[in-house]
């Protein structure tokens, strides 16, 4: 049985019409950029996420970028982040001039390791932090991440890039968060039809310059508060998310039926791999199946996987201080358990629309990639 990492048309299908007609819509409107669609839009991921305030934006990465800015980051200051994740938050950082700050994993919940974090201030004094809510689920130290921030006056932006409808004792982790960002890229659990994003903040006055700095820093027609950017959402965009919208609550569903199996399935062999999941009090949205192999690396099991017709992914095969541009990046450590965790992990096939023979199947090879020899 050959399965595919991810087939987003699944998703896409149930939609298909709906879409259609707004996107006719949207071009006998003209709603090329910004517009009422985008409006009712951040209206509705206001109320999904339990925010004050949703921009929309041109994608995740102009989000943190933007939300950088917002904060009041700016050349020689130097900001945490996790050494596990995806590039846009340390290339954000470079690109608003600061200075990125690597700090390892907690091995457990896989997410930025607070006790290193604040060992880390102490002899960086860092500006600012990313905390990246990594794999569909956040810390279980997440108040006490805020708190820290808070007293010692870290400007904190939270990526929540694959974080949508992830809680934290039972509330959105975007309702606390000073500032927030969140994509919409399609392979994410709300994914648009190209790039998208956006961003969340508490504080009005910050939601103010947000607007402005998506839209060139413009206070008027053809007047200027801010450099800013070029980071608007457009209709077509947001009349997608908009119908994504009306199913998501079944697509999680699948997503979370997925990453129980694969929970459950692999629970009876910990001597061959380690199944992560949220940890207490952490409500995850099943975005990722995240495995750590005892035995083999995630490369041959990949070969063996990808050989068997089963789609699979190493999110992610490497960390940050092993690209090129982080070589000399500063660190609060030797980055150990990141470093052992992109080696071993394995993602097995995981999407919305995901069948329990899909499942089934993916595991099932999985175990036998596991226990062969050589």
């Amino acid at each position: 049985m050959r399965v595919p990492f991810i087939d987003l048309s699944r998703s896409i299908k149930p939609i298909r019409d709906e879409v259609l007609a707004d996107w006719t819509r949207c071009f006998d409107n003209c709603e090329f950029v910004a517009g009422p669609t985008v409006a009712k839009l951040e209206e509705s991921l206001q109320e999904k996420l339990d925010t004050p305030h949703f921009i929309a934006c041109s994608n995740g990465t102009d989000a943190i970028m933007v939300g950088l800015q917002a904060l009041g980051i700016k050349q020689g200051m130097r900001v945490a982040i996790p050494n596990m994740t995806f590039w846009a938050p340390f290339e954000a950082i470079v690109l608003a001039g600061a200075e990125p700050v690597l700090i390892d994993i907690n091995p457990d919940d896989l997410q930025m390791d607070i006790d290193e974090f604040k060992s880390g201030h102490e002899k960086f004094r860092f500006d600012a932090a990313i905390f990246v809510h990594l794999f569909g689920w956040t810390s279980g130290r997440l108040d006490e991440l805020r708190q820290y921030c808070k007293e010692e006056g870290i400007r904190l932006l939270e990526d929540g890039a694959q974080a949508f409808q992830v809680a934290f004792k039972g509330e959105s982790i975007f309702k606390r968060a000073e500032l927030a960002t969140i994509s919409f890229y399609p392979a994410k659990v709300l994914g648009a039809s190209g790039d998208a994003g956006g961003i969340t903040t508490q504080n009005p006055k910050i939601g103010e310059t947000l607007r402005a700095l998506i839209n060139h820093g413009r206070a008027g027609h053809y007047t200027y508060d801010y450099v800013g950017w070029n980071a608007r959402m457009g209709g077509l965009q947001a009349s997608f998310l908009s119908q994504m919208l009306t199913k998501i609550d079944d697509y999680l569903e699948s997503r979370l039926r997925a990453h129980a199996y694969y929970c459950e399935f692999f629970a009876a062999y910990p001597e061959l791999c380690r199944v992560f999941g949220p940890p207490s009090q952490v409500t995850g949205n099943g975005y990722l199946s995240v495995i750590q192999s005892r035995g083999k690396t995630g490369d041959e099991l990949a070969a063996i996987l990808n050989k068997q017709g089963i789609g699979c992914a190493r999110t992610y095969p490497q960390t940050l201080c092993e690209q090129p541009p982080a070589q000399n990046a500063l660190r609060t450590s030797n980055l150990g358990h990141s470093k052992l965790f992109s080696r071993q992990v394995i993602n097995l096939p995981l999407f919305a629309g995901i069948t329990e023979e899909e499942c089934e199947a993916s595991a099932r090879a999985l175990l036998e990639a596991l226990r062969k020899d050589g």
